[in-house]
């Protein structure tokens, strides 16, 4: 397991009141943030959740210290509900990308190396990128890569049809296929990754699951309950945004009215925390 420096822990452990009892990490990744919870705060009982079956074995292993005050489910974080039997004081979600998927070239999230096409956190769920790939109309890719990746029309419909047409003369089966099919079309890194990434959303369904989420917090917190979420993509963070304004406006208080980022000191000792938003609200 990779050296972890979780995000934003300053501000997400000063934003946790002292009352909470129950809290859920919904994306547990290397419970750097959770494994700090439990030091300062010893009253806090934990649900932790991770839809990766390898990380979050390891996780549980490396945590297994605290195995008195945890519950440990390898799930969705959009399943909370059917998870738990109270409501929670606090939520956690980190919606990053973990880099040791980057790491592993076997998972194939990463535009480096060469390893096979899958993408998915769990593989053991879903169609992998592979099989998408194999699958999918222009269309659909032309609508994900518009959509996820914010390419325009005409781009997104050259690499698009640039796919279907090398899928036509062989299986796209490899992360290197797929990086010259898009070098091919003239685009280089970093915007050979945006691609990967916007396919990787869309094979986990990333922004689906945490719409129904969102959808469903404000049954998931006791009053005075709070949920704070780390986003890294600026679609996630309006996701949220959004989300977090639609919440009745006699039910909550935004903990703070714009997105918390990281210090300059932070990015400096962490490059990767540079694109975080967290903001946090809090059911009344």
């Amino acid at each position: 397991m990779i050296k972890h420096i979780p995000v934003l822990l300053d501000e997400v452990l000063k934003s946790i009141p002292e009352t909470t009892t129950f809290l859920v990490d919904g994306t547990l990744g290397h419970g750097g943030h959770t494994q700090a919870i439990l030091d300062k705060f010893p009253q806090i009982s934990v649900l932790w959740i991770d839809r990766d079956p390898n990380i979050f074995s390891a996780t549980q292993e490396k945590l297994a210290w605290y195995a008195n005050r945890f519950q440990a489910k390898q799930w969705s974080y959009a399943d909370i509900d059917t998870l738990q039997s109270k409501k929670s004081d606090y939520i956690l979600l980190d919606i990053g990308v973990n880099m040791e998927h980057y790491k592993d070239t076997s998972r194939g999230f990463s535009i480096k190396g060469e390893g096979p096409l899958d993408m998915r956190f769990d593989p053991t769920k879903g169609l992998s990128a592979q099989q998408r790939i194999a699958r999918v109309s222009a269309a659909d890719l032309e609508t994900c890569f518009i959509d996820y990746a914010d390419f325009t029309p005409e781009k997104a419909r050259e690499l698009a049809n640039a796919i279907l047409r090398a899928r036509t003369k062989y299986p796209l089966t490899t992360t290197r296929q797929l990086r010259q099919v898009l070098y091919d079309c003239g685009l280089w890194d970093p915007a050979s990754s945006v691609i990967f990434q916007a396919i990787r959303i869309q094979v986990n369904q990333e922004l689906e699951q945490l719409k129904i989420f969102l959808q469903k917090l404000p049954d998931l917190l006791n009053k005075g309950g709070r949920c704070a979420i780390i986003t890294f993509h600026s679609i996630e963070d309006r996701i949220v945004k959004n989300a977090f304004k639609e919440f009745p406006e006699n039910q909550r208080v935004l903990y703070s009215k714009k997105a918390i980022q990281p210090t300059y000191k932070e990015i400096e000792k962490n490059k990767a925390s540079r694109s975080a938003k967290l903001r946090i609200i809090e059911k009344i």
